[in-house]
């Protein structure tokens, strides 16, 4: 018998691309299922052009704003709970599963207010607020990171499960299809990236240590978004760097595979996908993350053998620089953690996730 699903959340890439990964699993068995979003995020634009529906509901951010912007924040959730609710039983929902975030609110709270069952996913190695506050009211709590669990932010969740950060099915089979890594070797291959809006720390440190590694053998890939990519080709070129510089690499799998080491933010997503492609990274987390939780991405990543963690507030360019060097003249040290990186690798994640979950909604314990 087929289920009926509501996946409940929005707002960032982080949370949209994952929630995406389940309804393609959901969509192959031949159930049903709804979006329940906000009306800023980009679930606007990306769910609709997936071919599923989605219901926009107010919601706002409540954390970092002034007592007034939380209590504006508020008053936009609980506004949206009560259509929430009223999609759940229209609908006749069988589960309820959301990764949290300002987004998901109105739909697990109306979840909740209605015994409807509850499953959440915390991709991040720090547990988000959201998902903090309601992980006691979830059958299950999946984790990204097998660390997560531990987090004195889960003592009040019923259970716990590490199986991984979902991704897009399109995406694992992109990953899976490239050329196999090859060992590296001089010269070393670097991928610079920050996303697909680029990451401006990121690029003014590449710029500043640009003169430093001209004579180092190595190849320069450099993912800048597109506000600074004519400000730093001009600074390689200046400095007689070779580097190849785009505004934005729609070919992401082949091009982690190209590298031999990367340099990049720790959102979820990216370490899921540098676990896929087997790859080294040197990351530097976003420093204004919510509760600094790509610092503890990073970690994580590090505490495995990985690649490093460079400290970002303020950024460490000694650290980047001399872990650069290292690797340029030490291309062999990589292979320790290219291994460790795919170690990491939970290709199924999205399969397993949905599985488990309809378990759940059909009150089979797991």
């Amino acid at each position: 018998m087929s289920l009926s699903w509501i996946i409940a959340g929005g707002g960032t890439g982080g949370h949209v691309f994952p929630s995406l990964a389940l309804a393609e699993i959901i969509a192959e068995r031949g159930d049903s299922v709804l979006f329940i979003g906000s009306e800023q995020g980009l679930e606007g634009r990306l769910v609709p052009a997936a071919g599923f529906d989605l219901l926009a509901l107010p919601s706002a951010q409540i954390m970092g704003q002034n007592l007034l912007g939380r209590m504006a924040g508020l008053l936009r959730i609980l506004q949206g709970v009560g259509r929430a609710a009223g999609a759940l039983r229209s609908r006749r929902a069988d589960i309820v599963i959301s990764l949290g975030g300002y987004a998901a609110m109105p739909g697990v709270l109306a979840a909740i207010l209605l015994r409807y069952p509850l499953v959440l996913i915390e991709p991040n190695a720090i547990p988000g607020r959201a998902n903090a506050l309601t992980a006691r009211f979830a059958r299950m709590l999946f984790t990204g990171f097998r660390t997560t669990a531990a987090s004195p932010r889960l003592e009040q969740s019923r259970a716990t499960r590490h199986l991984g950060i979902p991704l897009r099915s399109e995406l694992v089979s992109a990953f899976r299809e490239a050329p196999a890594r090859k060992p590296a070797t001089s010269p070393l291959r670097i991928f610079v990236f920050g996303g697909s809006q680029g990451a401006r720390q990121i690029n003014e440190a590449m710029m500043e240590m640009a003169p430093e590694l001209r004579d180092q053998p190595l190849e320069l890939f450099h993912q800048t978004g597109e506000a600074d990519r004519e400000r730093v080709a001009a600074a390689y070129a200046k400095a007689g760097l070779q580097a190849e510089v785009v505004g934005f690499e729609s070919r992401m799998p082949l091009r982690y595979r190209w590298a031999d080491l990367a340099i990049c933010r720790a959102g979820a997503m990216t370490v899921a996908e540098l676990a896929m492609a087997g790859l080294p990274a040197l990351l530097i987390p976003y420093p204004y993350a919510a509760d600094d939780h790509q610092a503890a991405n990073a970690d994580v990543w590090a505490e495995a053998g990985a690649g490093h963690r460079i400290e970002s507030r303020p950024l460490d360019g000694k650290c980047l620089r001399d872990s650069l060097l290292e690797f340029c003249e030490a291309p062999e040290r990589l292979a320790p953690m290219a291994a460790a990186a795919s170690a990491l690798a939970r290709p199924d994640a999205a399969r397993e996730i949905v599985e488990a979950s309809a378990l759940l909604a059909r009150g089979v314990g797991i």
